[in-house]
């Protein structure tokens, strides 16, 4: 029953994107209402996207522990970019700021956690290739 519902509730979005987009096309309609809507089918999206991993996570627990663990992985690791990362301020050439203390410190931290998370990637990466090898 469940699915039916879910099925009707997309064919409808899907439909009336389309009906959406062709008026869009024939300029019935502006660029900011289709934008708008665009930011309501995002907001739908990620709010069922939570709301059902929520509800996964509750009906399987051993598989929200490994999920959670994670999580709690990617958050350690940005917490250790954000502490390794500078506060500079950065200036053009004029003298205008470009960046305070708190956005440097915030942007750089995330880079350092994109680094990091990268070179983990790569390495598990490699580490599956070079044990396949060996089996």
């Amino acid at each position: 029953m469940d699915n039916k519902i879910f099925k009707i509730i997309f064919m409808g979005l899907l439909g009336l994107s389309a009906l959406l987009s062709i008026l869009f096309m024939a300029g019935v309609v502006s660029e900011g209402l289709l934008i708008n809507f665009c930011y309501l089918l995002m907001g739908v999206a990620s709010i069922a996207g939570v709301l059902f991993s929520v509800l996964n996570m509750v009906k399987n627990p051993k598989k929200a522990k490994n999920a959670l663990i994670g999580i709690g992985v990617v958050l350690v690791i940005c917490i250790i970019g954000y502490a390794m990362a500078g506060s500079e301020e950065h200036m053009n050439l004029d003298g205008k700021l470009l960046a305070d203390s708190a956005t440097s410190k915030k942007s750089e931290g995330g880079l350092i956690a994109f680094y990091i998370l990268a070179f983990l990637a790569i390495g598990s990466i490699v580490f599956a290739e070079v044990s396949k090898m060996f089996k």
